[in-house]
């Protein structure tokens, strides 16, 4: 069994899965962004909720794959404390760290997600804007780490995602400031109280 697995193309796998992985992590933040635009509303928003449930699961899970892979690569051979423990690793640990951390991240959302209806909305909120930072992690560990950033196409699919998703948080604070979004919140707690 273990001949089987070592004549796989490893390598491959380790590099195709982290770019899979980002590309669902990029799509999984942009449809969150855009499960929370105002005109969706009914049956597109569920679907978008099950699409970016999907997308940022699916994300998650190939990450933790593509960096459970690199335990038994021969070539760059890390160790599990490496994969497991930020910036451990022999080898670009600030890189490598930052790769951990955002899947230690993104189990969190995820997590706090499923409990959503356990938490105080303002709490599950803070903790789900971390999306934010986790994204930027995952993108420094991914274009500067990743071995296929060289490719025009892969760089495209980086910056592209950054520039969307900043795009679409810009767009998105355009169409609902967020001091309106906090008035309206007082206002309905204030008229809440008051009856």
């Amino acid at each position: 069994m273990i001949e089987l697995i070592t004549t796989l193309p490893i390598w491959q796998i380790i590099r195709s899965s982290g770019i899979a992985s980002y590309i669902l992590l990029a799509v999984g933040i942009c449809l969150g962004i855009l499960y929370s635009f105002p005109f969706f509303k009914g049956k597109n928003k569920v679907r978008l909720h099950k699409m970016h449930t999907f997308s940022t699961i699916s994300g998650t899970g190939i990450g933790m794959l593509h960096g459970m892979i690199t335990v038994i690569d021969q070539y760059t051979a890390f160790n599990w404390s490496e994969v497991l423990i930020p910036f451990t690793a022999v080898r670009a640990p600030v890189l490598n760290g930052l790769g951990t951390l955002s899947v230690y991240g993104m189990l969190l959302l995820i997590f706090t997600s499923d409990i959503r209806h356990k938490l105080q909305k303002k709490v599950w909120l803070l903790i789900h804007m971390l999306s934010y930072p986790i994204f930027i992690m995952a993108f420094i560990h991914g274009y500067f780490l990743g071995t296929d950033s060289n490719l025009s196409g892969i760089r495209w699919v980086y910056f592209g995602s950054i520039t969307l998703v900043i795009s679409l948080t810009a767009l998105r604070a355009a169409l609902v400031p967020t001091s309106s979004r906090f008035k309206s919140s007082k206002l309905k707690s204030t008229v809440q109280r008051d009856f």
